[in-house]
């Protein structure tokens, strides 16, 4: 009889040991899957920035070839998932979205990289319309997860744009670039 009861508390003892462990391993993982995010995809990241300017968004012409993106961007094909690209069909605009998803944390870098000299190349541009210098001064290289991006968007107004302080003029430009950080940050709250 003894041995039946000591047999039972062990039994009783080793359950409640396994259910205790099973808890306490279970609660972390099930805390921090309801805490992390799924990244959005890039056709996400798309329409939440081109939702952000509705009727103001100008670029309507996709770049989608691999050699064009390299061409324009530096940016080579092995280091990436996915590419969206747009520019506008008239070379008069410069609004300019690109969104790339980063196979991995190198070629993140490298598309950082690429994107910062496309845009300093940009800037550095002696040919381009004088009324559209200071909207490239305010163009914008962005990183999220595993997004690079590059911005030049958005449209101020007439008023804004003949101001004669030139820094107030890339402020607003800035803060029209401002509007596609903060709709792709959305996606990731």
């Amino acid at each position: 009889m003894k041995k039946k009861i000591l047999a039972l508390i062990l039994a009783f003892a080793c359950v409640a040991g396994t259910l205790s462990a099973v808890t306490a391993v279970e609660q972390p993982v099930t805390i921090e899957a309801a805490t992390k995010k799924k990244a959005p995809s890039i056709s996400k990241v798309y329409s939440a920035v081109k939702k952000a300017y509705g009727d103001k968004y100008v670029p309507n012409s996709r770049i989608t070839k691999k050699e064009d993106i390299k061409s324009r961007y530096g940016i080579s094909a092995s280091w990436y998932s996915s590419v969206i690209a747009e520019v506008p069909m008239i070379n008069v605009n410069i609004d300019e979205l690109v969104i790339v998803k980063a196979k991995n944390t190198s070629s993140k870098k490298k598309i950082k990289s690429a994107l910062l000299a496309y845009q300093k190349k940009l800037k550095e541009d002696t040919f381009q319309y004088p009324a559209n210098q200071l909207k490239l001064q305010a163009s914008r290289v962005y990183v999220k997860g595993d997004y690079v991006c590059f911005f030049t968007l958005g449209s101020i107004s007439n008023e804004q744009a003949q101001q004669k302080d030139e820094s107030k003029v890339i402020d607003a430009y800035k803060a029209e670039n401002e509007k596609a950080v903060k709709a792709i940050q959305k996606l990731y709250k």
